[in-house]
């Protein structure tokens, strides 16, 4: 009977010890894309990372929401993902610096290979496009990418804003914004976020011709949330 007594005692014991060291460990660790490769190449961003469990809230009510952007996205990865988390959205975010429409188009395939592409997607790309062989090209990239997302899917692209530099002319982002305004146009699903605009606007403070001081990186941070919840969040379905 005393052995009884003890054996049971001994497993109530090692079931309370083993539900203490499952609760402390985390039941749904963020997993890195294993897909992601950089080569060694300094411009890249870290890993992109799965969705958080979210409790639904806020405009983005726990909604996932996926960024793909070039080095611009990379400097305000931060502080981009706390923000929209603070919304309520889920985010995963692929960038990398220096890369164009067509790294964008391989990253929703590797997306969609390892997670799915969610409901909703922000495109802040075409900076590094500006060394175009031509127009068409371009043109047709930008397409191409839309295309690959769908109609169904929500799209918000982010527009271009630089100074004159090596790679980027006033006259080739006016061409750049207009087209991607064109595009848009035609495509219900997709919105554009007119950054140009707002940063001139603002005269936000640059830190080469194709970068922006903190100033320009939290306001474009707060601009892409702030429009997202506009454009997708809960107050903009119908009731």
């Amino acid at each position: 009977m005393k052995n009884s007594s003890l054996r049971l005692v001994l497993v109530a014991l090692f079931w309370a010890l083993f539900s203490l060291v499952f609760a402390a460990t985390p039941a749904l660790a963020a997993q890195a894309d294993p897909r992601w490769r950089t080569g060694g190449d300094p411009r890249a961003c870290q890993a992109p990372l799965s969705y958080d469990p979210m409790v639904a809230r806020g405009p983005g009510q726990g909604e996932k929401v996926l960024v793909i952007g070039d080095s611009v996205t990379r400097d305000s990865r931060s502080m981009l993902t706390k923000a929209l988390k603070s919304a309520g959205w889920n985010p995963v975010i692929r960038c990398f610096g220096g890369k164009r429409i067509n790294w964008g188009i391989s990253q929703l395939r590797d997306q969609r290979a390892w997670e799915g592409i969610p409901k909703t997607v922000v495109i802040a790309l075409g900076t590094n496009d500006m060394r175009w062989v031509d127009r068409s090209t371009t043109k047709a990239r930008i397409n191409k990418i839309l295309n690959r997302i769908g109609p169904t899917r929500n799209v918000l692209w982010v527009n271009l804003y630089g100074r004159n530099g090596d790679r980027f002319s006033k006259s080739k982002q006016k061409w750049f914004n207009k087209t991607i305004e064109k595009i848009a146009s035609n495509r219900p699903n997709v919105h554009v976020l007119p950054w140009d605009r707002y940063a001139e606007t603002a005269k936000i403070p640059m830190s080469s011709p194709l970068h922006y001081a903190r100033k320009g990186l939290v306001l474009r941070t707060k601009l892409t949330v702030g429009y997202l919840n506009t454009a997708f969040g809960v107050d903009s379905q119908p009731r």
